[in-house]
C-alpha cells in the first residue's frame, strides 16, 4: 500500500469510522486550543503587564487588541476557508486537488497580511489617538504593536493557517501543538523580559514575537517531515486562485473571518466611546473584560472550527444521519461550555478580574462590567456553531447574511444609540441583546435547512 492511499485511509477512519464522541473530541480539542492559544498569548502579556501597576501600560493593551486582532481576522479566513475546502476534496478522494486550496491559503494570507502592515505604517498614530490613546499611552502602544503587529504578524497569521490546514487532513496534534506550544512559551519568555529585562509592555510584545516566529518554524518542520504524504502543500506550482478556488476559500472564510472583522470594528468604536465618556481606568477595565470574555469566546469558536471539516467530509460523502448526530453533539458540547461560563462568573468574578489586574480603582469597575457581559456568552457559542454548519454544507450565503445583520447593522448600531442613552452602562449591554437574538434567528434557520437536507436525501435514496 503506497503513502498516499494509507494517508487516506487514516484520514478516512479520523472522520467516519471513529465513534461520534471520539471524532468530536479529535476534532474540537486542538481548534478550540488553536484559538484560545491566541488569547493566552494576549492574555499572558495583559497579566504580567498588570503585574507593573502602570495603568497606562494595562489601558495600552486595551486599545492595541483591535488592532492585533486584524491579524487574526486574515488567519480565520484563509484557515477556516482551507480548511472546509481540503475536508470536502478529500471526503471526494481528490487529494491533489485538496493541495491547491493549501497553497492557495497559505500564500493569499501571507500576502494580505503583508499588504495590512504595511497600510497601518501610514496612520498607526492617527488610529490610536482616535481609539483611546492619549500622550501618557501611546508611547506603550507603539511599542507593544511593534513587536506583535509588524515584526510578527506573518508568522502569526501563517501559524494559524497551517493548524487548520494540518486539521482538515486528521492530523490534530500537529495542529495543536504548535498553536499550544507557542502560548506555553510565551508564558515563560514575559516575566523575563517584562521584568528580567525591564522592557515593559515592549517586552510583552517581543515573548510574543518570539513565540509566533517558534511556532510558524515548527509547523515548516512538520510539513518537511510529512511532505510526501500530506496535502498539507505551499509548493508554488500548486498555487491557482482561479476555477473556483479563491471564490470557495472565501464563502467559507469570510462569514468566519468577517465575523472577527465586524467585532474589530465594534472595539474600535467602543474603545472610541470609553475614551470619550470615561477614560484610561475605564479602558483598563475594559481591557480586562474583554480579555476574559474574549478568552470565553475563542473556545466557542474552536469549538465551531473542530465540527467544520467533520461537517463538511460527512456532507460531502452523503452520510446525513452520522453529520446529524455530530452536530448534536457539538450543540451539546456548546451548551456545556456556556453554562460552565456562566458558572465561573457568577461564583468568582473578583478573582477573575484580579487575575489580570491585582488592585487599583478599575477592579471594581471591570467586575461590574463582567457580571453585565457574561449573557453574551450564550447568544455568541451558538451563533458561531450554526454558521459552522452553514459554512460546511454549502450554505454560505445563511452565514454570511447572519455575519452583516449581527456584527454589522446591529451590534455596532445598538452600541452607538445605547452609548448615546444610557453612556457606559449601554455599551456594555448591547452586545448580550444583539447576539442572543441572533441566536434564536439561527436555530430556527437551522432547523429549516436540516429537515430541507433530510428530504433531499431521501429523494435520492428512492
Amino acid at each position: 500500500m503506497n503513502r498516499n492511499k494509507a494517508q487516506e485511509i487514516t484520514s478516512r477512519e479520523a472522520f467516519i469510522r471513529y465513534p461520534v464522541p471520539r471524532v468530536l473530541a479529535k476534532f474540537i480539542v486542538p481548534a478550540a486550543l488553536s484559538q484560545l492559544t491566541f488569547l493566552i498569548l494576549n492574555l499572558a502579556d495583559a497579566f504580567f503587564v498588570g503585574r507593573t501597576g502602570d495603568t497606562f501600560q494595562i489601558s495600552a493593551m486595551t486599545i492595541t487588541f483591535p488592532v492585533v486582532m486584524l491579524a487574526s481576522c486574515v488567519g480565520t479566513v484563509f484557515g477556516a476557508g482551507g480548511n472546509a475546502n481540503m475536508a470536502t476534496e478529500l471526503g471526494k478522494g481528490k487529494r491533489e486537488r485538496a493541495k491547491v486550496f493549501s497553497a492557495f491559503s497559505v500564500y493569499t494570507a501571507g500576502a494580505v497580511t503583508i499588504l495590512i502592515s504595511l497600510i497601518l505604517l501610514s496612520a498607526k498614530d492617527s488610529l490610536l489617538y482616535l481609539i483611546g490613546a492619549d500622550d501618557s499611552s501611546i508611547g506603550f502602544c507603539r511599542d507593544y504593536l511593534f513587536w506583535t503587529f509588524h515584526v510578527a504578524c506573518v508568522p502569526l497569521v501563517l501559524s494559524q493557517v497551517f493548524s487548520q490546514l494540518f486539521l482538515a487532513e486528521g492530523e490534530s496534534k500537529i495542529s495543536a501543538v504548535g498553536i499550544a506550544g507557542a502560548g506555553a512559551l510565551n508564558v515563560i519568555l514575559d516575566p523575563l523580559f517584562i521584568f528580567g529585562f525591564r522592557m515593559g509592555i515592549a517586552g510583552a510584545g517581543l515573548a510574543t514575537c518570539v513565540a509566533n516566529y517558534i511556532s510558524f518554524a515548527f509547523y515548516i518542520a512538520m510539513y518537511c517531515r510529512k511532505r510526501e504524504n500530506t496535502v498539507v502543500c505551499f509548493h508554488p506550482k500548486y498555487y491557482h486562485a482561479g476555477g473556483g478556488v479563491c471564490a470557495r476559500v472565501l464563502s467559507v472564510g469570510v462569514p468566519a473571518g468577517l465575523v472577527l472583522l465586524l467585532m474589530d470594528i465594534c472595539d474600535f468604536t467602543r474603545n472610541y466611546y470609553f475614551s470619550i465618556l470615561g477614560g484610561q481606568v475605564e479602558l483598563a477595565a475594559w481591557g480586562v473584560v474583554q480579555k476574559i470574555g474574549n478568552a470565553f469566546m475563542q473556545i466557542c469558536v474552536g469549538i465551531a472550527q473542530g465540527i467544520r471539516p467533520v461537517v463538511a467530509y460527512h456532507y460531502a460523502c452523503g452520510l446525513l444521519a452520522r453529520m446529524k448526530s455530530i452536530i448534536k453533539g457539538a450543540i451539546a458540547i456548546m451548551a456545556g461550555w456556556v453554562i460552565a461560563c456562566q458558572i465561573l462568573v457568577a461564583c468568582a468574578p473578583v478573582f477573575l478580574v484580579s487575575l489580570l489586574i491585582p488592585s487599583g480603582e478599575s477592579v471594581p469597575v471591570a467586575v461590574s462590567y463582567l457580571r453585565v457581559w457574561i449573557f453574551c456568552i450564550i447568544g455568541f457559542g451558538f451563533v458561531e456553531l450554526f454558521n459552522a454548519v452553514f459554512q460546511s454544507i454549502g450554505r454560505w450565503e445563511i452565514s454570511m447574511a447572519n455575519t452583516i445583520v449581527n456584527k454589522g447593522l446591529l451590534l455596532t448600531p445598538v452600541m452607538v444609540l445605547l452609548a448615546n442613552l444610557r453612556g457606559i452602562g449601554g455599551i456594555i449591554i448591547s452586545q448580550p441583546i444583539t447576539e442572543n437574538a441572533t441566536a434564536l434567528v439561527l436555530f430556527v434557520l437551522y432547523i429549516l435547512v436540516m429537515k430541507e437536507e433530510t428530504k433531499k436525501s431521501q429523494k435520492t435514496n428512492d
